[in-house]
């Protein structure tokens, strides 16, 4: 079995090139849907909680907006966070991978934070999903409804886009249309580049 990493920087169109995966019969580990099971741990609760505060919503979780708010604050804050989760991420995506990997060849999963979570030392393929910070920014603007400053600051706050592109195996361009992505993941599935990678 082989384990494909999909990720990019913010609002690179990581999840649609994750579906357009999906649709074609692979399966795909979403590693903020198990981001969210890792958040409503007792334990890891407890650990955000103490540092930072009351993040909890009414219902008594973890109020995501509310913590994601503090966290883009600044890098040690995203460090702090990152050391609470992203341990028990990393085990229940293998644990998962494993699972899926028992009746497929392929297993891919689509992690914003690959690389800051040291997941990629267990793939064995990282496709990066790219487009230029401009349209980030725009993107960014008119999905999350944040300002032009908010938007450059959740993107300066990750890895370069040359950081990115420089630990890809395979890069598809999002800077266009669907059609374009679309085109791109096909190809890509079609030739299977991960398939001879040693």
């Amino acid at each position: 079995m082989k384990l494909i990493g999909i990720t990019g920087g913010i609002a690179t169109g990581k999840s649609t090139v994750a579906k357009l995966i999906r649709n074609n019969g692979y399966p795909v580990i979403d590693a903020d849907l198990i981001g969210h099971k890792v958040l409503e741990k007792r334990n890891i609760k407890r650990r955000v909680i103490k540092e930072f505060g009351d993040v909890l919503n009414s219902n008594g979780e973890i109020d995501r907006k509310k913590l994601g708010a503090l966290v883009f604050e600044n890098h040690k804050n995203i460090s702090i966070l990152n050391g609470i989760l992203h341990p028990e991420m990393v085990k229940m995506i293998l644990e998962k991978s494993e699972e899926l990997g028992r009746s497929n060849e392929e297993v891919f999963v689509e992690a914003a934070v690959l690389f800051e979570m040291k997941l990629d030392r267990y793939t064995d393929f990282v496709i990066i999903t790219d487009c230029p910070d401009e349209i980030k920014i725009e993107r960014l603007m008119k999905r999350d409804h944040l300002s032009f400053e908010e938007s450059k600051k959740r993107v300066a706050l990750q890895l370069s886009r040359e950081e990115f592109l420089k630990r890809a195996d395979w890069v598809i361009d999002t800077s266009k249309n669907i059609k374009y992505t679309l085109e791109q993941v096909f190809k890509m599935l079609k030739l299977k580049p991960w398939s001879d990678k040693i």
